[in-house]
């Protein structure tokens, strides 16, 4: 029996590793990594929780910037645990009791708080109601004593208090922590991907700025697409008994139901636009737009695993949401992995939306890219006369479609920025 084994040793080796690619295979694609979404993996013990997307979630802040002992700021982030996830889960189980007015209309007090020593800062895309605080953290602050919220400041030396932070007129809030325990949240912050990052304030506005250059990897997702019927169904049903048309013109067809309710949906590149003419008086209050836009986002069957809430109009009735991927925002020309919905004033409701979602990250080689410093990109803006028009500057990636496989996509880390309202990739104004 030995002297089989030991002639037949390179054979049995070679079986043995064979199994063994297959079954890590089948490990990797039955379960693949775990990033943002409504796969909600459990920092403190590894464990994933399928749970659904509530509307905290969608609304979560979406940047985690440590500030040390020193000064020196790191965004925080990594493939492997959803750190804002986990801080959230943390402060839903504090009180937070009564809130003050610390400082308004300084942009140099602003920015020191921005730079806080020895704290965490969750950061929002774009401003929120304190409502919307209220709900994602369970907690129920002054709203009427707290409009705006920007930035969530931590501090980590044991502090009974957090601050809120409001890019419009600069407001800093105090608010007393009645329960809490900070310790907690300093354990979270262990065995992070770190990237040196500062704030600025440019033109006005409140700027996370990255002072040296820097690298994240490519990124594979593998894509699943709505159907259409079902999801122009959502969209056009009603309580009335109509009859939906379908009317093809070119690469469009449009959909109605008769009455005040249209559906044009571009079969060349899967985007929709809804319309539903309402009238004024059956409006959503400009008050309650976020939780309205949310309730519409699950009623239609929109997958919200990696959306997040983005962006809001100056007048607060228009809000953007998009695909995020390790705390990273994702564009793309077409409107890929983004949402908009808009209710006017007049009473209409507008919906912009694709048929196309991120689905899985794909176990591809990530191949490294090298981004340039802020301060490179601000210099060659600087010098195309641009820079007056820029009003905001931040690292995505862009949605970059196979040519082979359209079921899957490459998401490649770029700088973008705003200029004259519109998210644009940052060689785009060099040219």
């Amino acid at each position: 029996m030995m002297r089989k084994l030991k002639s037949n040793w390179q054979s049995i080796a070679l079986t043995v590793v064979v199994l063994l690619s297959l079954f890590i295979s089948w490990i990797v694609w039955t379960n693949p990594f775990p990033y943002e979404g409504a796969r909600h993996e459990s920092y403190s013990n590894n464990q994933s929780q399928y749970t659904p997307q509530s509307m905290g979630d969608v609304y979560l802040p979406t940047k985690a910037i440590e500030t040390n002992k020193k000064g020196s700021q790191n965004q925080l982030h990594s493939p492997k645990a959803n750190l804002i996830l986990s801080v959230k889960r943390e402060l839903e189980s504090w009180k937070l009791g009564r809130t003050n007015v610390v400082k308004q209309n300084n942009s140099d007090v602003y920015l020191s708080y921005l730079r806080r020593r020895n704290s965490l800062m969750l950061t929002y895309p774009d401003e929120v109601p304190s409502s919307v605080f209220n709900e994602t953290f369970s907690q129920s602050i002054d709203t009427d004593r707290v409009n705006q919220i920007n930035h969530i400041v931590i501090p980590l030396n044991g502090q009974h208090e957090i601050y809120l932070l409001g890019d419009h007129h600069y407001s800093v809030y105090r608010v007393r922590v009645e329960k809490g325990n900070f310790s907690h949240i300093r354990r979270l912050l262990t065995s992070m991907e770190q990237i040196p990052v500062d704030h600025k304030i440019i033109n006005g506005v409140a700027v996370m700025m990255y002072p040296h250059s820097f690298e994240l990897p490519e990124l594979g997702y593998q894509i699943t697409a709505q159907n259409i019927d079902t999801l122009s169904a959502s969209l056009m049903s009603t309580n009335q008994h109509t009859t939906i048309t379908a009317n093809k013109n070119g690469n469009e067809t449009t959909y109605t139901d008769g009455t005040n309710r249209r559906l044009i949906y571009n079969r060349q590149n899967g985007t929709l636009k809804y319309e539903n003419y309402l009238s004024k008086d059956d409006r959503e209050s400009t008050s309650q737009i976020f939780s309205h836009f949310y309730n519409k986002l699950t009623a239609i069957g929109m997958p919200l695993d990696n959306l997040r809430y983005d962006e809001v109009s100056e007048q607060g009735r228009r809000l953007n949401y998009r695909a995020y991927v390790n705390s990273f925002p994702i564009f793309n020309s077409d409107g890929y992995g983004e949402v908009t919905l808009e209710s006017t004033s007049s009473g209409n409701e507008r919906y912009w939306l694709s048929l196309y979602s991120l689905q899985v990250p794909l176990p591809i080689d990530h191949q490294m890219v090298k981004l340039p410093s802020s301060t490179e990109v601000i210099n060659q803006l600087h010098a195309t006369n641009r820079m007056r028009d820029i009003k905001d500057l931040r690292v995505g990636y862009i949605w970059k479609s196979n040519s082979v496989n359209n079921h899957v996509v490459k998401l490649v880390p770029t700088y973008f920025i705003k200029y004259r309202g519109h998210w644009v990739e940052y060689t785009e104004l060099e040219k």
